[in-house]
């Protein structure tokens, strides 16, 4: 497994170094409301501040081709190259991190904490639990505008598989009950600029 680790990360951030990177893929989004269909996604998650986080940006378009265009066996980098973007669909922004006044558990997890933003009024708090490559995300807290979207809940499962980022995210919004939303697979694009100077180490 491929980690950076930048010369300013805080040490409690270390189970994090592994998501450092911009991430390119893609995959299939569905809901109650919403029609199957392909997506291609963007992904950067970067220390190149040097504070005690890393700061997260995602942007998702619906892919102009069909959601069966979507080949679930392939990588994250082969589905983002097959398919076009169309319309912007969700962006979000916001920091990650290691809760620092938490002690690490003893079967080796360490608690996390997030705070994501996005342009349809709404901001979430978010805790979870990150062990080796594998982490998860539940919504904690959830404010929204007089005009933003009516998300309850949602909660996010990843993980590093066969080089690549795999993720779920299921949500309770628009009154249906929770349920999955969207699902897809990144690749890294060893991108130097997430983390200024850094060191690449290979486990």
């Amino acid at each position: 497994m491929v980690m950076r680790l930048p010369s300013n990360l805080a040490p409690e951030n270390y189970p994090l170094a592994w998501l450092i990177d911009s991430w390119q893929g893609g995959g299939i989004l569905q809901y109650e409301n919403v029609q199957p269909a392909a997506y291609v996604h963007e992904l950067r998650i970067d220390a190149s501040d040097h504070g005690p986080y890393l700061h997260i940006d995602s942007r998702v378009w619906l892919a102009e081709e069909p959601a069966h265009a979507v080949n679930k066996e392939a990588s994250g980098l082969d589905t983002y190259n097959s398919l076009t973007k169309g319309e912007l669909w969700a962006q979000s922004s916001g920091f990650l991190r290691v809760d620092p006044e938490a002690v690490v558990r003893e079967d080796g997890a360490a608690q996390l904490d997030a705070t994501i933003s996005s342009p349809v009024g709404t901001a979430q708090v978010w805790v979870g639990l990150i062990k080796g490559p594998q982490l998860q995300l539940v919504t904690d807290a959830i404010a929204r505008s007089g005009s933003g979207a009516q998300l309850d809940a949602a909660k996010l499962v990843a993980g590093y598989v066969e080089s690549d980022l795999f993720y779920a995210y299921d949500m309770e919004a628009f009154g249906f009950e929770m349920q999955p939303y969207i699902a897809g697979r990144l690749s890294r694009t060893f991108d130097d600029t997430v983390d200024g100077v850094a060191s690449a180490e290979e486990e």
